[in-house]
């Protein structure tokens, strides 16, 4: 190493900084702080565009777009605000030819635990609804969704030895706020789960399982 000149003594010359062993280089570093940056400008420009929000706002959100469509984040400020919609909920039947009764499943399952399984669900009723309905909408037969025929599938293999996997769709409806208080307040219990609150379920398509 080459040094520099003082007095009596030599000094060790300064070279370039030397990365730490298992430290990442300088420019992993930079890329990984140009991503974070921009993912928590996407999510705060997101949020403030939620409305009620100015024409400014959502012109911002329009820039992350793609973004928002690649990380499935569109859906956190739009379907819970500002007023939720019906809930999708699917339901499939499950039928044998050896004599097994027929099997119910329910999407989202009711009960399921911990809570964030029971969200996943949700959003997998909710992509599976609005595929059928963009399927029959492009090709007249919503039983071409690419979502339910991969649900179909994999309840099937799921399954062995099954005949069938039979799909419907069905909404769950949003109790009048004021009637649910006006129910509470007569002391009368309010069962937001009942069937009343239910559209009539619509066939998706019926899928047989030895397709798969």
């Amino acid at each position: 190493m080459r040094g520099v000149k003082v007095g009596k003594f030599d000094t060790p010359e300064a070279g370039p900084a030397e990365t730490p062993a298992g430290a990442w280089p300088p420019w992993a570093r930079r890329t990984a702080t140009a991503v974070l940056v921009f993912h928590i400008v996407a999510v705060l420009v997101g949020a403030l565009a939620a409305a009620p929000s100015s024409p400014l706002e959502r012109a911002a959100a329009n820039l992350f777009g793609p973004y928002y469509q690649l990380i499935d984040q569109g859906y956190a400020y739009r379907y819970y605000a500002p007023e939720p919609g019906p809930t999708p909920v699917v339901t499939a039947t499950v039928r044998y030819n050896d004599g097994r009764p027929d099997v119910s499943v329910r999407l989202p399952q009711r009960g399921l635990w911990p809570r964030l399984r029971y969200q996943r669900q949700l959003a997998l009723a909710n992509h599976l609804t609005a595929d059928f309905e963009q399927a029959r909408r492009t090709t007249g037969d919503g039983g071409r969704s690419v979502y339910a025929r991969s649900y179909a599938r994999h309840l099937a293999r799921s399954r062995p030895g099954c005949a069938t996997v039979t799909l419907f769709t069905q909404s769950h409806l949003i109790p009048d706020p004021a009637r649910v208080a006006e129910d509470l307040e007569a002391g009368r219990s309010v069962d937001i789960d009942g069937e009343e609150f239910f559209t009539v379920p619509e066939r998706i398509g019926e899928f047989p399982c030895d397709a798969f």
